[in-house]
């Protein structure tokens, strides 16, 4: 799921002596015409509910992600984009599918093509992006960029499936919630880093560091997201929230809980999650949240944020590159920014 995170401003960097344009705002612009223009590719009957889900908004991390680790070379800007289009396919397949199996209406404050069209629908659209993912990195002359997107689409699907094997699994460790959403959440943001190194033409050791630097932020943007769900506003986020709660899913908040609890109690509230229904119940969030403030849930897994993202710190400081240090730092920031609004 998506939560919303505040992007750099225009940059105008120097190369060979002459000033170049290459804001992210002007690429994400680019950016946005290349999805529809490849959403065209689709058949008729496809085409509108693609533009749909393609075009409803969101931060586009990712595409980011992408450009901050390849947009100082810029006789690449259209293989960049892309690139970038690639990884945001997977990612929108990924949401549609999302919402099925979460039984959400509302994404990005848009009707989301579920709830629009129905599942199967929804299902079908989902594969259908994921395979012109595929046929869009097939387009590159080396096949590294298609191995490397189905390798990470499997691994992001796989993070999915345990997740949805572990529902109601609230004694789940913190090191295996890590491992699920290194695969579910990280992977996608790690390759996005490597297309971007790569298309640009960088080193491996760049390459490396950025790619770490994905997983890393990942992780940090899952733990976000989890805690938005639980502490976070609907009007804040654009989406269903406490869905996550009603559906029990395996969140950090949740399994950082429930040890804390007495057996009666953890086993009461089991119980109350367990025939809540599929749509959030407000008492029962508000419940779980007076539970977590009460236990020191939302100070715990902010510490664990906060030491993830000094992490990514380090790793920036061995960036021998300032401008795909900064471009990244960038990213690093909005996640700080919004965790301050979020927990204060």
């Amino acid at each position: 799921m998506d939560a919303l995170v505040s992007l750099p401003d225009n940059r105008v960097i120097r190369q060979n002596g002459l000033a170049s344009k290459t804001s992210l705002e002007g690429f994400l612009a680019n950016f946005e015409t290349y999805l529809v223009d490849r959403a065209n590719y689709f058949d008729p009957a496809v085409r509108d509910l693609a533009v749909q889900a393609l075009t409803s908004g969101g931060k586009r991390i990712r595409p980011a992600l992408v450009h901050a680790c390849g947009a100082g070379n810029l006789a690449v800007s259209e293989n960049l984009t892309k690139a970038a289009a690639i990884v945001e396919f997977v990612h929108v397949a990924t949401l549609v599918h999302d919402d099925v199996l979460d039984d959400a209406s509302i994404r990005r404050d848009r009707q989301t093509v579920y709830a629009d069209r129905g599942a199967t629908a929804a299902i079908l659209l989902g594969d259908a992006l994921f395979a012109h993912a595929l046929e869009m990195a097939s387009e590159f002359p080396e096949n590294e960029v298609c191995r490397w997107v189905a390798a990470a689409t499997r691994r992001t699907c796989s993070g999915e499936i345990q997740q949805s094997f572990l529902r109601g699994d609230f004694t789940l460790t913190s090191a295996r919630y890590r491992q699920i959403i290194e695969a579910k959440t990280a992977e996608l943001f790690s390759v996005s880093c490597r297309l971007g190194t790569h298309v640009a033409g960088l080193d491996d050791a760049t390459s490396a560091l950025a790619c770490d630097f994905g997983r890393r932020l990942g992780l940090a943007y899952q733990i976000y997201d989890d805690l938005a769900d639980v502490f976070g506003r609907e009007a804040d986020f654009g989406k269903s929230l406490g869905r996550d709660l009603a559906h029990g899913k395996v969140t950090l908040p949740t399994i950082t809980l429930f040890p804390k609890l007495s057996k009666v109690e953890a086993s009461r509230l089991h119980e109350t999650l367990f025939h809540s229904g599929r749509e959030p119940n407000s008492e029962i969030v508000l419940e779980m949240v007076d539970l977590m403030r009460t236990h020191g849930v939302h100070e715990e897994c902010r510490e664990l944020l906060d030491e993830e993202l000094s992490a990514i710190g380090n790793t920036l400081s061995e960036f021998t590159d300032d401008t795909i240090a900064r471009h990244l730092d960038d990213l690093r920031q909005g996640i700080v920014s919004r965790t301050a609004i979020l927990l204060g």
